[in-house]
């Protein structure tokens, strides 16, 4: 309800009792004081300012409700005084300007919380109070039968939450403990306890109340308390608490203190202890985040104890080991662990957790129905195995029981393998009904098929991102017997980013998923899903069978999230279908397969692009009946109607239209009839959109209810200009209007056109910095009464009519603040202008993100009184203040030794050239929270926070006794910096020397992400001592750091951390070095490991001679021991040792090291030979052959290693098991390929090959790029073993010019599986050698599985090239020609039959070639089919005459799209009877960006071409000729 003033006649409702104006759009609400009889008011969330003095005339009222009134910063006093029969008062996130008490009646400008004393009938109480000491002594706290009262700086976020207990109180201290006043009497009735801060503190409830009872005490939540440790309740009585949650308490240990233990001094104190913790029995609830000094939780018989509870989560908590630890001693050993009540167990980010319990014990989960692990990578099992088993590394065996689990997640446990054992009893998950599995790239499988046959009550299946190669495994001993599985319940189900998924089931199977509706795949994992014996691929068929009508009879919603190849499957599984969702894929046109979907009725495409979309003419097909479209991070989309195109054919019913993240769109462009029953359209983040719709557009919106524009940044207006500003333009159905975080708005049309929204009812208008007006031209809103300007909180503004609101938001304050987020800018004079009067006229309790953009006259932003005012403050971001020097500046004495940012989350600061430091003062700084700083383009900064300043010349002062702040010694972080959560740091463009260096430096325990680039001071990156805390440290980028020399600084390294057993880097899963000219090594020490990296890049570093990598200790075993070390594993078999040197890595990019000679320099697999012992011991280690395993590698790319030599130095094999793609580029000096080494080359290093290969090193490549003339040669010269890429797919041959050659038939013949061959930039005659072949072999085809063919700069190639009777092409899909001028023409006519599934073929700048296919007079009866040609493109071919000069005819059925550019020969396409049915319906083009052409038929359309183009040479040759005249 929106009005500015109550109506005056609600004065005669003089007998009315209850009234309720919750949410109402009203300023002035004085006449209220008049309705006396008044019990019951509501004025919840109004955006009232005052509470009017005639309120204290309702000496009535029983209920007053001003909770959410956000703006309310006057309450008059004795207003609340006078209600004397007032009972129950909500002020929650409300009214927090309580008078203090003292000050004298006069001076008094707002009630006090001693008028509360006055409400003897007041029993309920919400209210919040800034102020502990504010709180009067008397009796209105005695009188509260409930009450959530809330002491300290909270936000609003508290209110939000559901106070279940009567009498909640909130306690946030972050100086005192000790309670006065009304407290110790509210603490006693309290039950719910939540206390924050807790300064200082280390034992909690002794120091709160002095250890005194409190007996209604339900629920205890400590939070954020940095200095707690114990937490002492066994004097206490608490005999009603059945919550604890304890939420970041860093330093905690126990809930007994150390006084109290009954351990002996070496063991270590568990969280719980029975005989001090008699109060667990009752536990319903236990929540226990962030307490990373806890080792283990209970013991078994604590575990019994907890016979209530029914909630049990456990997060982030780095030191815990194990949630159960085994007892050494049990009086009576009880081998069953039963949990009889819990229905909900959470264990998230538990780094270093290898167990939940550590003992052989059976633990029964009765009850349980939710199950979340999540982010425990070096979790094992679920339940430790006996000592004398192996450890299987499955999550949960047979002693493990849940059997009402009803939801399961499982995310990032990578030392998993199987989930569950074979051995679990059947029915043991049988009312599972949803179960998620992510990020497990161990994990080999989902469920046994034990399991997977009684999933009866399964309705959400997951599974996404794991290294799973079939989702039910067969397990062992079962009977290779035909299984069913049928899952009866399975509604939505999710298999996506499976790498290495092979198959659903193994063994014989069908699948049926009768109540499937949502699907979300990709298009290889979908055979798998919809697999059944109609559908396995038997040996000797070219396609599969696939009968899927009752495979999956109702799917409603398909999401792909890689759109392959899709015509295998039949329209029957798409038929129902009404939500399609496309991620990325192939480049093939994704629209013909969308009109198999007979009833879609929404189709959301997202990383498409849009330049292979094929243009189309006529009917639509099932397009047309598409009602909503979504179109997401589109490449080459600019503009979303184009004449003939597909979206063209939906654009005209749909109803809902929403654009995001579209950086090519230019705006949304239609024609009069499209778009006209669009009733929504949403665009977000088009950045290069400079306004939506032109005026013309716009009128023909007849059916548009609401229009959503938001984070567009360069969009100056809505409706662009056309001119014509007579024009009258009606929005006859627009009722919502939303406009917000649109930087670069000034209005919403610029031209003096005529404005009608009749029907317009909501306007937000929201973080448009520059928005001055909504239209100079006549406007029309009769239903508009107020803009909002945000939803959280709600706020709104109104002033007459809508321009004169509009200009007045943009003049007044509200313009850059809303109460919640300040924008301060050059833009905003106004804001500049307050901001340097009084800073005070803004910051406020509830401002949550400050922006400086452009602020040419700041030199710094805060003085330390202003902190004072940012308990708040969540993101802080300046940019492009070019005159500033700080953020934060001590020009005042400093009232405390430290400032504290207490809920900052996020600091950015980018582009301020005069930027020197973040703080300039002596104090320390503080950020609790802080997880993310990113500083860029500062070319000044040196150092976060300093003593002196530049203009000072106090060059002596020392940031923190290490050297001044422009010492080239000083580090960018001081130890008067403490950061004990920061998670992101990015740093870029900065003048640092060093980022850390004092051993008291903050903390980086925490550090998750580093990104450092352009820091050209920086020589190191780590000191050595700071290593061991990196624990969580994921990844690490440096990119373009000149001197950078060497990442981890290894001088005055501690002996201690030099141990063999220490692991560094433990977490670290990407690495990019990158453009570091002097970079030499990573480190100086060979003691670092990698044990979870996944991904390796190292680009441009051209001084890099080794990746030091610890793989072996210093000291070699002798033959037949084994090595323990995380990462390696040391098994002798004769004189093979085999090294698993990065276990997790999955790719390795090495390019443009000039100085690298070996990939893996392991210094310390031979003690240095001067302090040999023994003659014969170094004899024995230079002839070990080291075999290096990398298990999880699937991409490889060498690139440009100029001075490569060797892998390793000494004798050496690899193997690589996982490897799917390798690229070798330009290696001169080094040997790829030999055939297994012989024994000739034992310890002659300098002739060490970088593969030594047999059938076993590459099991898996399918992937392979050469670019370089030996290896080449060498496969020419059948030096390589035929038999090492049995499984390769795709070949890409590069760059071998120098010599003509051929490639060996029996070379290819070694290659069954090639389903893509390129050849680039060669001296090759011909594909395959056809002399010295015998009779079979001339009459064997090889290449019967190749699908795409690609050749380039190949000159001496001629038609002999595709002969078939060697090569076959069949199986063809893209044939790629480009470049090779040996060419007269392309495809024998034999061949051309041949080509039945050939769907795309481009010829693109052959000189010499003058026709596509040549033929024999005998060989033109019948006609030439090209059944699947959809694709033709011929460019730049300057002798074309004709496709085909022969007199036969062509046919091509499905031909969608022919490009035909630069052939100024073509007089037509061919010379014999031509068919191109579905062309007629598409189109002709010159190239694919220009207009289209259609003359009727193919060949009239060609020789139109060609006549146009005769006609414009000859006035060019005329214009030309006539030039010597004119001069």
């Amino acid at each position: 309800m929106q009005f500015p003033s109550l109506p005056e006649s609600i004065i005669h409702l003089a007998d009315l009792r209850m009234l309720c104006l919750k949410g109402c759009a009203v300023d002035n609400i004085t006449i209220l004081g008049e309705l006396k009889s008044l019990e019951v008011l509501n004025l919840s969330h109004l955006g009232i300012k005052e509470l009017p003095k005639e309120m204290a005339q309702l000496t009535q009222l029983r209920l007053l409700d001003l909770s959410w009134c956000r703006e309310l910063k006057i309450i008059p006093p004795n207003v609340l005084s006078g209600l004397s029969k007032l009972e129950e008062l909500y002020m929650g996130e409300s009214f927090v300007e309580w008078e203090k008490g003292g000050v004298a009646a006069k001076e008094k400008k707002n009630a006090s919380l001693d008028e509360l004393n006055n409400l003897p009938c007041l029993t309920t109480l919400y209210v919040h109070i800034l102020d502990a000491q504010m709180i009067p002594k008397h009796r209105f706290v005695e009188t509260l039968d409930k009450y959530v009262i809330c002491i300290g700086d909270y936000n609003s976020f508290v209110w939000y939450q559901n106070h279940e207990c009567l009498r909640t109180l909130r306690l946030k201290l972050c100086t005192n403990i000790h309670l006065d006043n009304g407290l110790k009497m509210l603490l006693i009735k309290t039950e719910a306890l939540y206390l924050e801060g807790l300064e200082g503190v280390k034992n909690v409830l002794v120091e709160l109340n002095n250890g005194k009872d409190l007996p209604h005490l339900k629920r205890l939540h400590v939070k954020n308390g940095m200095h707690v440790q114990y937490i002492t309740m066994n004097e206490i009585g608490v005999s009603e608490l059945c919550s604890i949650t304890l939420e970041n308490l860093p330093q905690l240990i126990s809930f007994c203190s150390q006084d109290e233990r009954c351990f002996t001094v070496s063991e270590p104190l568990p969280l719980f202890n029975k005989q001090v913790c008699r109060w667990i029995t009752n536990l319903r609830s236990l929540i226990i985040t962030g307490c990373g000094k806890l080792e283990h939780l209970l013991s078994p018989s604590l575990a019994r104890s907890l016979v209530q509870l029914q909630c049990f989560k456990i997060e982030d908590c780095e030191g815990l080991r194990d949630i159960i630890l085994t007892e050494e001693i049990e009086e009576e050993r009880k081998d069953v662990i039963c949990f009889p009540r819990l229905n909900s167990l959470h264990i998230v980010e538990l780094r270093n957790l290898i167990f939940f319990c550590s003992g052989n014990y059976n633990i029964k989960f009765p009850l349980l129905k939710k199950l979340k692990i999540e982010g425990c990578p070096k979790l094992r099992e679920f339940i430790s195995q006996t000592s004398t088993q192996s450890i299987s590394h499955t999550l949960f065996n047979e002693k493990a029981a849940f059997p009402r689990l009803e939801r399961m997640k499982i995310d990032i446990l990578t030392n998993v393998k199987m989930i569950f054992h074979n051995d679990l009893a059947p029915g043991s998950l049988q009312n599972l009904r949803k179960i998620r599995v992510e990020r497990c790239r161990s994990l080999k499988n989902l469920f046994p098929v034990s399991i997977a046959k009684d999933l009866l009550q399964l309705e959400d299946l997951c599974i996404t991102d794991c290294g799973v190669e079939e989702i039910v495994s067969k397990g062992e001993g079962v009977e290779e017997q035909p299984v069913r599985f049928e899952f009866p319940q399975v509604s939505s189900l999710e298999v996506t980013s499976l790498k290495n998924l092979k198959y659903f089931y193994e063994g014989q199977h069908t699948i049926v998923w009768p109540v499937l509706k949502e699907l979300k795949t990709d298009s290889s994992a979908l055979l798998k899903i919809v697999a059944s014996e109609h559908l396995r691929l038997i040996q000797g068929k070219e396609q599969p069978d696939l009968l899927v009508e009752e495979v999956i009879p109702k799917l409603e919603e398909l999401e792909l999230l890689d759109f392959g190849d899709m015509d295998r499957f039949p329209p029957a599984l798409f038929q129902d279908i009404k939500v399609f969702v496309a991620r990325g894929g192939t480049r093939s046109s994704i629209f013909p397969f969308v009109r198999r979907f007979c009833n879609l009725d929404s189709f959301k495409l997202f990383d498409f692009d849009f330049k292979y979309v094929v243009p189309c003419k006529g009917d639509a097909g099932t397009l047309s009946k598409i009602r909503n479209l979504e179109l997401g991070s589109a490449i080459n989309l600019k503009h979303i109607w184009r004449k003939d195109s597909e979206l063209d054919h939906i654009l005209s019913n749909l109803q809902t239209l929403t654009v995001s993240e579209c950086d090519d769109l230019i705006n949304i462009r239609a024609s009069s009839s499209s778009l006209q029953n669009l009733t929504t359209l949403n665009v977000y983040f088009c950045k290069m959109m400079t306004n939506l719709v032109t005026p013309s557009v716009i009128k023909n919106f007849v059916q548009l209810t609401t229009m959503r524009v938001s984070g567009c940044t360069k969009m100056t207006e809505i409706v662009g200009n056309e001119g014509d500003y007579h024009q009258t333009i009606v929005v006859s159905k627009l009722k919502c209007l939303e406009l917000s975080n649109l930087q670069s708005l000034t209005c919403f049309c610029p031209g003096s056109y005529t404005f009608n929204f009749p029907c317009l009812e909501e306007l937000v208008v929201q973080r448009c910095p520059r928005l001055k007006i909504f239209s100079e031209g006549v406007l029309s809103t009769p239903q508009l009464q107020r803009i909002k300007q945000s939803h959280y909180p709600e706020k709104w503004s109104w002033t007459s009519d809508l321009n004169t609101t509009i200009q007045q938001l943009y003049t007044e304050k509200d313009g850059f603040y809303d109460g919640q987020n300040l924008n301060i800018s050059d833009t905003f004079p106004k804001s500049i202008e307050i901001w340097i009067r009084n800073p005070q006229e803004i910051l406020g309790r509830n401002l949550r993100s400050m922006h400086y953009y452009k602020c040419s006259s700041l030199k710094y932003i805060f003085t330390p009184s202003m902190l004072l005012s940012l308990n708040q403050l969540l993101r802080l971001e300046v940019k492009e203040c070019n005159s500033m020097e700080q953020v934060v500046r001590e020009e005042e004495e400093a009232m405390t030794h430290k400032f504290t940012f207490l809920a900052l989350l996020s600091i950015t600061i980018e582009s301020c050239p005069n930027l020197t430091n973040f703080h300039l003062g002596s104090q320390a700084l503080e950020f609790p929270k802080l997880f993310r700083i990113t500083i860029v383009e500062c070319p000044k900064m040196t150092i976060f926070s300093s003593s002196t300043s530049r203009e000072s010349g106090d060059a002596s002062e020392n940031v923190f006794g290490e050297g001044g702040i422009y010492d080239n010694n000083a580090a960018f972080f001081s130890n008067k910096v403490v950061i004990p959560r920061l998670e992101q740091l990015d740093l870029s463009s900065i003048n640092i020397h060093k980022i850390w260096h004092h051993p008291s430096s903050p903390s980086v325990s925490c550090l998750y992400s580093l990104q450092v680039k352009r820091c050209h001071n920086l020589k190191y990156l780590f000191p050595s001592f700071f290593v061991k805390d990196l624990v969580q440290l994921r990844l690490l980028e440096i990119l373009d750091c000149n001197m950078m020399e060497q990442v981890i600084f290894t001088d005055g390294l501690v002996e201690e951390h030099q141990g063999r057993n220490q692991m560094f880097f433990s977490e670290l899963e990407f690495l990019l070095l990158k453009d570091l000219p002097k970079l030499t090594s990573l480190c100086f020490e060979n003691y670092f490991e990698f044990h979870s990296l996944a991904y390796l890049i190292l680009t441009n570093c051209p001084s890099l001679k080794t990746f030091n990598s610890k793989c072996v200790p210093g000291d070699e075993p002798e033959i037949g021991q084994h090595v323990q070390a995380s990462n390696l594993e040391v098994q002798n078999s004769s004189l093979l040792n085999e090294k698993v040197v990065f276990p997790s890595l999955e790719k390795l990019r090495i390019q443009n090291c000039d100085s690298l000679e070996q990939i893996i320099e392991l210094q310390g697999v031979i003690a240095d030979e001067s302090q040999s012992t023994s003659a014969a011991q170094s004899t024995m280690a230079e002839t070990v052959t080291t075999k290096f395993v990398f298990p999880k590698l699937t991409n490889l790319e060498l690139d440009k290693v100029p001075r490569l030599k060797s892998f390793y130095s000494r004798m050496h094999t690899t193997q690589w098991p996982s490897l799917k793609q390798m690229d070798i580029i330009e290696f001169p000096k080094v040997q790829i390929f030999t055939p297994q080494c012989p024994e000739s080359q034992v310890g002659i290093s300098n002739q060490q090959p970088l593969f030594c290969v047999n059938e076993d090193t590459f099991p898996l490549l399918d992937e392979l790029t050469l670019k370089t003339n030996d290896m080449v040669k060498g496969i020419c010269d059948g030096q390589l073993s035929l038999q090492c890429f049995q499984n390769l797919k795709h070949l890409n041959l590069q760059f071998f010019p120098q010599t003509s050659t051929t490639l060996p038939y029996s070379f290819i013949r070694s290659l069954p599986m090639l389903h893509k061959l390129v050849i680039d930039n060669a001296s090759i005659c011909q594909i395959v050698q056809s002399e010295g072949l015998s009779d079979e072999e001339r009459h064997t085809s090889a290449f019967y599985q190749l699908k795409e063919l690609s050749l380039s700069q190949l000159p001496e190639l001629t038609l002999k090239t595709f002969e078939p009777s060697l090569l076959s092409f069949k199986n063809l899909t893209t044939l790629e020609v480009s470049r090779c001028h040996g060419f007269i023409n392309l495809i024998a006519c034999s061949t051309a039959k041949c080509l039945t599934l050939l769907e795309r073929l481009s010829i693109d700048d052959c000189e010499m070639i003058e026709e596509i296919i040549a033929c024999e007079a005998e060989e033109i009866q019948g006609g030439i089919v090209f059944p699947k040609l959809k694709y033709l493109k011929l460019n730049c071919l300057p002798c074309l005459a004709s496709f085909s000069l022969a007199h036969h005819s062509l046919e091509f059925p499905v031909l969608l799209m022919v490009v035909v550019t630069k052939c100024p020969q073509m007089r037509n396409f061919c010379q014999g009877d031509l068919s191109t049915p579905r062309l007629e319906q598409m189109h002709l083009t010159r190239d694919e960006e220009d207009e289209l052409q259609w003359e009727g038929d193919l060949n009239t359309t060609i020789k139109h071409m060609f006549d146009e183009m005769n006609v414009q040479n000859s006035e060019v040759k005329e214009v030309t000729d006539q030039l010597p005249k004119l001069e």
